[in-house]
């Protein structure tokens, strides 16, 4: 058996393998003798039928059987090979004195990494954002601490409005007349506020709404009672009204500042650790076909072709056209594979594993995260792959991470010039107040 390259496409390279005229007999021979085992002739014993009727009666069934038989030694060969999808001929020729296959092999791209020392990370300024703390901090204490009276108007910004809700679907009831008060927040542009400006006490608010799951809501608000809000003067008296302790508003602002220090030097080690692996995979190249996209994406395609309703839902998602809903799977693919590939290479290239004994030890942290025993922690991360391999990855990328920081430059920048994506409210059910 001959191997040439044919053709190298990233990580796709097409082979031509080539059999002389007796490997090829070899290769009938086997295919003889399989269909000798499982075919019955009559008048002869089985296994016992002479090769020139076999040849004779079942001509295509040799010709499969020996081209099965030649694959195996294809495969057979490529067996070292980092291959990440199924290997096939995408062209056969069964010479006269041999055979010939051409294959396409999808071998596990490569991913180039920019060199770590190149990195260029952002961390919020402390003094910034401790300042924006406690500025938030005693706002929300003068919210908390608000005086609230009734009113006979029509409620207005800033108001404390208590309702009653009712909230429908079709014939499915979602909320029944459920009480709940809202702070009716000038920056709060949901109808379930807006609507409730300059109503009165006893008045009945009607609205229907769409969310993205596409169905249409139904609200019915009842206005129970209407309230003003006073909002207490920050001062030495309001640090007391808050905690007895504090004598003055300066303790008071020491405190929070000293609340915000506690959370801003346990958070931004993970917004650091986030943000490196972002910028790891962001800046990495990967080596990767679009034959193996277009592979990768048209049988994920048909899987979610064999349920209905997914397939449906995916071709809403893209206005029915099958295609774009392709190349959006393509897309998925591309960052999907990056990401993984560019977090094994950053490991390899950096000597960077993670033992049992690391994983296990996670036990403690994973039990209160998710409320139950330590030892259960432990028996999930022994028994389940699934579980395991996702608390092992996540230490892999804790010690990429913390490799980058060791190397990379650290920017001091202030709030505003970190673009935050912080995810909206955007559900039917998100009904409850203040």
């Amino acid at each position: 058996m001959e191997r040439n390259v044919v053709n190298v496409d990233e990580n796709v390279v097409t082979y031509e393998y080539l059999f002389n005229d007796e490997e090829k007999r070899a290769a009938e021979s086997v295919a003889l003798k399989k269909i000798a085992r499982d075919v019955e002739v009559p008048g002869f014993r089985k296994g016992k039928v002479p090769e020139f009727i076999l040849r004779a009666r079942f001509p295509e069934t040799l010709k499969a059987e020996t081209l099965e038989e030649l694959m195996s030694k294809v495969l057979e060969d490529l067996k070292q090979e980092d291959i990440i999808l199924p290997v096939y001929p995408i062209d056969i020729d069964l010479e006269r004195e041999g055979a010939k296959f051409i294959v396409e092999v999808h071998k596990k791209p490569e991913v180039q990494l920019k060199p770590f020392e190149e990195f260029e990370l952002k961390r919020i300024d402390k003094p910034s954002v401790l300042s924006k703390y406690v500025e938030e901090k005693l706002k929300e204490l003068q919210e908390q601490h608000a005086i609230v009276q009734p009113k006979e108007g029509p409620a207005e910004y800033g108001d404390l409005v208590r309702v009653k809700m009712t909230v429908s679907t079709g014939d499915k009831l979602i909320v029944d007349n459920k009480e709940i008060e809202y702070v009716l927040h000038n920056d709060d542009d949901r109808p379930i506020v807006t609507e409730l400006i300059g109503k009165k006490a006893g008045e009945v608010v009607e609205f229907e709404k769409t969310f993205e799951d596409e169905k249409n809501y139904r609200y019915k608000i009842e206005i129970l009672q209407v309230n003003s809000r006073t909002l207490p003067v920050v001062s030495d008296e309001f640090a007391k009204t808050v905690n007895s302790q504090y004598e003055t508003l300066q303790q008071l602002k020491e405190a929070i500042g000293k609340e915000a220090d506690e959370i801003y030097e346990r958070d931004i080690k993970h917004f650091l650790r986030d943000q490196a692996i972002d910028m790891l995979v962001r800046t990495s190249e990967l080596k990767i076909s679009y034959k193996t996209l277009e592979r990768l994406a048209k049988r994920a395609l048909e899987d979610i072709r064999s349920n209905r309703e997914e397939y449906e839902k995916l071709l809403r998602e893209y206005d029915g056209d099958e295609q774009k809903a392709l190349e959006a799977i393509k897309r998925y693919y591309l960052q999907d594979l990056k990401a993984e590939y560019a977090i094994a290479e950053a490991a390899r290239q950096n000597g960077i594993e993670v033992s049992d004994e690391e994983v296990l030890a996670q036990a403690e942290k994973l039990a209160l995260a998710w409320g139950i025993s330590v030892e259960r922690a432990k028996s999930l991360l022994k028994n389940r792959k699934d579980v395991y391999e996702e608390v092992r990855d996540q230490l892999i990328k804790e010690k990429i991470a913390d490799k980058i920081l060791e190397r990379c430059k650290i920017l001091d920048v202030k709030p505003e010039e970190v673009r935050a994506n912080e995810p909206g409210t955007n559900s039917a059910t998100d009904t409850d107040g203040d």
